[in-house]
């Protein structure tokens, strides 16, 4: 990979994830590329007109935004189309196969959130202005009326909300109403309301950040994982999870696509999506082995309750 490469790799990954990675966890996934050599690629995007954000959380985290400002959902605004010119321009310092790989990310990144922030509405977008709000702050919220699968219940929760993230529909909370406190996903949608109290938060040393890939499974423990799908395939993928979207390009053969990010270890929420389109869709498992004996297991224990 090419420095000019892996600045634009760099780019498009921010892009993808607003404030979810350190320059540490960028270098482990390009390879252990050293963090000096991120901060020239984050240099040099700054000095081709990007906005490069820096929020310290755990640590210090790392997103691209637009040339605007709204009062706390800054992070969710879309690429403008000035955005855009500047990428593809960029995009012209490569070959020509890694320019058009690279440009169907950036037009389906773009398309994404184009589609994900008009189907925010209020008061879905309350919700999450109040919640990062409460992040800001450092206080305690009352998620009203959450309606759990888990426990088939709708009852209020008090949490202290750490990370947000709008495109997998997820906040990551310390749920303080559990001896002792435990850190949990909860689902934005299934938020009626949100209340931000005045209590701060009383237990920050034990919010715990997780990675959460595209099929919300929240669990630092991911393996890369590769599947070649066919049209249904697809559709069915970006359907149920719309941020896999952005991991998915056209592959080698007509009306084939690949898929390539890094997943939950035990392929929670994975196996579920091989396995409820398997009369139709071909999703051919490229990699790795363990996903393969993974669908086995399960496809056996199938057959032995029938």
């Amino acid at each position: 990979m090419t420095p000019r490469e892996r600045c634009i790799r760099v780019l498009l990954r921010i892009l993808r994830n607003p404030y979810r990675f350190t320059l540490r966890e960028l270098s482990t996934y390009y390879g252990h590329t050293t963090t000096d050599a991120l901060k020239d690629d984050i240099e040099q995007l700054r000095r081709a007109g990007m906005h490069v954000d820096i929020k310290r959380f755990d640590s210090y985290r790392y997103a691209i935004l637009p040339d605007r400002e709204f009062k706390e959902l800054d992070y969710l605004q879309p690429l403008t189309d000035e955005d855009r010119m500047k990428i593809n321009r960029a995009l012209d310092y490569t070959s020509k196969k890694d320019k058009l790989y690279l440009s169907e990310k950036l037009n389906s990144l773009y398309d994404f959130q184009q589609l994900g922030l008009r189907a925010l509405r209020r008061p879905a977008l309350d919700r999450i202005d109040k919640l990062e709000s409460a992040r800001k702050q450092k206080k305690q919220a009352v998620l009203i009326g959450y309606r759990s699968n888990t426990s088939g219940s709708i009852r209020n929760r008090i949490v202290e909300p750490f990370h947000i993230d709008a495109e997998l529909d997820t906040v990551q909370a310390l749920n303080v109403e559990e001896d002792p406190p435990v850190n949990k996903h909860f689902l934005l949608s299934r938020i009626e309301r949100v209340q931000i109290l005045e209590e701060r938060w009383q237990f920050e040393a034990l919010h715990g950040y997780q990675k959460t890939d595209v099929f919300r499974i929240a669990n630092n423990k991911q393996v890369l994982v590769q599947l070649r799908l066919n049209v249904y395939a697809y559709n069915a993928l970006v359907g149920y999870y719309p941020k896999a979207l952005s991991e998915i390009t056209a592959g080698s053969e007509p009306l084939s696509y690949e898929f390539e990010s890094m997943v939950y270890e035990d392929f929670i929420g994975l196996t579920n999506y091989i396995l409820g389109n398997a009369a139709h869709a071909r999703i051919e498992i490229i990699k790795p082995e363990a996903l393969k004996q993974k669908i086995r297991d399960l496809a056996q224990k199938i057959i032995e309750k029938i």
